[in-house]
């Protein structure tokens, strides 16, 4: 079931950024997953049955405007929200405007007060990904009071209209991405096998949706889902863990679906390290740590994810707000790919898609 976030979890979200974006740390170049060279058939399953179906890919691209635009990062380092932020720079710069960031740390309160700050400054328009959407709401309705547009990510997952005083939200397509994982992993180990997923510890309501879906769409394709073990510290070496659990509680297992990439390759690491050589370890999010991994035969597959997008949207939303012009309550994100060792070098990084778009990376 989707969930919407709940204020009470804003001290796991500093975590679940790095559960969702953070890279995973190298490898050896050992013998790893199964990379599937080799596929099977699998069932005919439509993507049918999601909210995401009748939200609208960004937003129309605006006229240009000198414009002074914030973004609100949550976590500064990390891959995933560094590009979210690049990528809004770049296009609010195409478009001849000004940008700001303020680097929250992991921490609500420096949000809270950033998001304060950049109110009282008297910027045209402000994305912030929220860390307890509760603990901003003080700042969001000073922002909402001065006639300050506020474009936000995945707030809820439920509704594409209940999003509260700001003016629209971003969705990563988590559930398409959950879809082509559970997709690509039944063309792996066949329709009827085993096979079981990676939680974590904290009950964040993005990762409990993502999961909960990769398991519903696992069954779609004819996968029988054994169980589930968790990642307690969201990294590599808690996909390691829980690997461990898994394979003395599902021996029988033909693949793995983390719920990020760490997740799987820790996992990858643990069966090789028990000499199960041949399961299959799917990820999600597409980080320079899922490249490399599948590279080095370390994962499977991942589902990647385009934050390129969502920054660039984050503009686009912004503009039109600016100049008057209605915007959805909810759009989504360009559409996630599956990579894997048949085309890792074909499908673009995060970097290489800046760089194509804007010259930079």
């Amino acid at each position: 079931m989707m969930k919407r976030i709940d204020a009470k979890l804003f001290t796991a979200l500093v975590v679940v950024a790095l559960a969702l974006f953070a890279a995973g740390c190298g490898g050896d170049d050992e013998a790893g997953p199964d990379t599937g060279d080799e596929t099977v058939e699998v069932q005919d399953v439509d993507f049918t049955g999601s909210l995401e179906e009748d939200v609208e890919v960004g937003y129309e691209e605006p006229d240009s405007g000198e414009f002074r635009l914030a973004y609100l990062n949550p976590l500064g380092g990390n891959e995933f929200l560094d590009t979210l932020g690049r990528a809004m720079e770049f296009e609010t710069e195409r478009l001849g405007g000004s940008w700001i960031e303020l680097d929250a740390g992991g921490d609500v309160d420096t949000q809270v007060s950033q998001f304060q700050q950049i109110v009282a400054q008297d910027v045209d328009g402000i994305f912030v990904f929220a860390l307890d959407p509760g603990a901003v709401q003080p700042a969001l309705e000073r922002a909402k009071s001065a006639n300050i547009p506020v474009v936000t990510i995945d707030l809820n997952f439920e509704s594409s209209e209940d999003i509260g005083d700001f003016d629209s939200q971003i969705w990563q397509r988590r559930d398409e991405a959950a879809y082509l994982g559970a997709q690509e992993m039944a063309s792996r180990v066949g329709s009827g096998s085993s096979v079981a997923t990676i939680d974590f510890a904290v009950q964040v309501p993005s990762i409990v949706f993502s999961i909960e879906r990769a398991r519903h769409w696992a069954e779609q394709f004819g996968l029988t889902v054994a169980g589930n073990a968790t990642n307690p510290s969201d990294d590599i070496a808690g996909g390691e863990v829980a690997m461990t659990d898994i394979l003395a509680n599902f021996p029988d297992i033909a693949g793995v679906i983390g719920y990020n990439d760490p997740s799987a390759i820790g996992a990858a690491a643990a069966a090789r390290a028990q000499g199960q050589e041949d399961l299959v370890f799917g990820g999600q999010n597409g980080g320079s740590d899922a490249f490399e991994a599948i590279r080095a035969e370390r994962l499977s597959y991942t589902a990647k994810l385009d934050p390129p997008s969502m920054g660039k949207f984050a503009a686009w939303g912004l503009y039109n707000l600016l100049q008057g012009n209605e915007v959805p309550r909810t759009v989504k994100a360009e559409e996630p790919v599956i990579v894997t060792a048949d085309n890792v070098d074909d499908v673009p990084t995060w970097e290489e898609q800046l760089e194509e778009e804007y010259g930079e990376g």
